[in-house]
């Protein structure tokens, strides 16, 4: 009765076709149709969707994570980008405030400048009549000049400020012994004697100092 079903494959010895049994213990093979068939599509199907979502997950998050990424690298450039144009403008305000330092500066120079001009000018000017006047005015030697100068006219203030001078003189020798005397450079009879001298001689200066001054006297009041 099977072969009859079949169309004879079985009388003919031919192989019936394969509807998915498993005859005997011989390997199961796919269905190509039928209930069985759909479900086994059908659940191919959900597998494929399954796949499709987790790879559309997958694609998400790897889609935030870049835009992530980008947004902290973008974060990250815009507050390198503002600190390093604060910098610049600091820097900016801080050579402005230099070129104003800098030209104030270079105009005190030039004023400066000038009054040295003027200065110089002004020292030519009295070099030149410093020369000339020289020029006019050559004559002795400047000691001459001073003795010229300090020089008495009479004979009797001449003789006066010779006695001074000489008093002086006499002072000083005095002065000067009595140092030696204490530096251990002279014996003290020495310096007695010296001293001696000097002043005997220093007695007689003042008297004629003293006999000049009167006749001084007597000659302003006449």
């Amino acid at each position: 009765g099977i072969n009859a079903e079949y169309g004879g494959y079985g009388a003919a010895g031919g192989t019936p076709p394969n509807i998915g049994w498993n005859l005997g213990g011989t390997q199961q093979q796919p269905q190509t149709s039928g209930a069985g068939y759909a479900n086994q599509q059908q659940q191919q199907g959900g597998g494929t969707l399954q796949r499709e979502d987790t790879q559309e997950v997958i694609k998400s998050s790897m889609v935030s994570k870049i835009e992530h990424d980008l947004k902290q690298r973008y974060q990250m450039f815009i507050s390198r980008y503002e600190a390093e144009m604060t910098a610049v403008r600091q820097q900016e305000q801080e050579l402005l405030a230099g070129k104003e330092q800098i030209s104030e500066i270079l105009a005190n120079i030039e004023t400066e400048k000038m009054k040295i001009r003027d200065t110089i000018e002004l020292f030519k000017s009295k070099d030149g009549e410093l020369r000339e006047f020289l020029s006019q005015h050559e004559r002795a030697s400047e000691e001459d000049q001073v003795d010229q100068q300090i020089e008495p006219k009479t004979t009797l203030f001449k003789q006066y400020l010779n006695l001074c001078a000489e008093e002086s003189a006499l002072d000083d020798g005095i002065y000067y012994l009595a140092e030696a005397l204490r530096n251990g450079v002279i014996e003290i009879q020495v310096f007695l004697k010296h001293v001696r001298s000097l002043a005997r001689k220093k007695f007689m200066v003042r008297a004629l100092i003293n006999k000049v001054k009167e006749t001084i006297n007597k000659c302003e009041v006449k």
